[in-house]
């Protein structure tokens, strides 16, 4: 009886030990199945969220393209990141070049340029008909300064010469890829025609990447368009290219008053002595402004030797220019009589103003308290 009772309890717990087995594997693969479901669900609702949200699809693909530039990320290519040569795809990758560091920035530029599935891609958006995916595009390009695709670029500032954002994304893309060459037949080219204003041209040259010298050089040496020179004339006294004096000299004579004010401008700030004659000259120029600027050149260069000059320009019937004489005047030392000869011109406005500037630059001198 006993051995029965002892074969029973045995049974009883292998039985239980079996159910309880079961039972685990069970609560395990609704475990499974429960978390698969979840995963499922939330990468429906990611991706109903990406089509009802471009902010949400922008931020998701943003966020794939920061685990790429990952060392240690499953993510190993760009053809990796699904929908990351749309429209959508190359903006989120424009929002990430400008927000990480330069080491990354080269980083996802190596990545891209290695990339030939990608780089194709590029190549076909850049001659495509659609001016908006161009831009999107070109931008990345000057971005990261992706080369290669140069003709491309060249080729689109003829095919929307009349669009002002694209000539100045793929101008720009040119300047920060350096590509000298290109930039040198473009403006050469007079079928070409700029229709960025002055600054924003000024703002394009000064992303260029490569020699700027040697570009001014070649560029003075063309019958370019008239902002085209003056950026570059500028760009030389804002540089300090001494040595490009002689080059931009001639432009003192210039039929154009806006290019003969910034040779005058960069001349002065150079201090180059042997244009003051001419400066000097210009000083009577019938522009007030031709006057207002070579006024300040020539105290620039010889703030010994131009003291008549600037007396006689307090007279000038221009606010401007008497303001600018008396500012040099005010600077130049070893003319202890200077009240005394403003007064013997019998300029009542002349007095005026420089008075105006002496108290002028009195009181920024004076310290304010704490």
């Amino acid at each position: 009886m006993h051995e029965w009772v002892q074969i029973f309890i045995d049974v009883l717990i292998v039985g239980m030990a079996a159910v309880l087995i079961v039972f685990t594997l069970l609560l395990f693969i609704l475990h499974i199945i429960s978390t698969s479901n979840r995963i499922r669900v939330e990468r429906i609702k990611r991706w109903i969220m990406r089509i009802l949200s471009v902010n949400q699809d922008l931020e998701y693909r943003r966020e794939q393209i920061y685990h790429l530039i990952k060392q240690d990320s499953e993510i190993k290519t760009l053809r990796d990141i699904r929908g990351i040569r749309s429209g959508r795809g190359t903006i989120a990758l424009s929002m990430v070049v400008a927000d990480v560091t330069p080491e990354q920035r080269e980083q996802l530029r190596g990545i891209i340029l290695h990339d030939e599935w990608y780089a194709a891609h590029v190549h076909k958006k850049l001659r495509s008909g659609n001016s908006a995916q161009v831009g999107v595009f070109t931008k990345l390009i000057a971005d990261l300064k992706l080369t290669g695709f140069e003709d491309e670029v060249f080729e689109n500032l003829y095919r929307f010469m009349s669009l002002a954002d694209l000539q100045e994304i793929s101008m720009l893309a040119l300047f920060m890829c350096g590509c000298e060459d290109r930039l040198l037949t473009l403006f050469a080219d007079k079928s070409f025609r700029i229709i960025l204003s002055f600054r924003q041209l000024q703002e394009v040259f000064d992303n260029y990447s490569g020699d700027r010298e040697r570009l001014f050089h070649e560029l003075l040496g063309l019958d370019c368009d008239v902002y085209v020179t003056r950026v570059c004339i500028r760009g030389v006294g804002a540089e300090g290219l001494y040595d490009m004096c002689p080059k931009i000299e001639p432009y003192l004579s210039s039929g154009n008053v806006n290019v003969m004010i910034e040779t005058i401008r960069s001349l002065g700030k150079l201090r180059y002595r042997p244009a003051a004659d001419v400066i000097r000259e210009r000083t009577k120029h019938e522009v007030w402004s031709v006057r207002s600027t070579a006024v300040t050149a020539l105290f620039e260069i010889c703030p010994d030797d131009c003291y008549e000059e600037l007396l006689s320009c307090l007279c000038d019937r221009e606010w401007w220019v008497r303001f600018h004489a008396a500012e040099a005047l005010s600077e130049i030392r070893g003319h202890e009589s200077l009240i005394a000869d403003v007064k013997a011109l019998g300029d009542r406005f002349a007095y005026e103003m420089m008075n105006y500037m002496l108290e002028r630059k009195r009181l920024l001198s004076t310290e304010v308290p704490a």
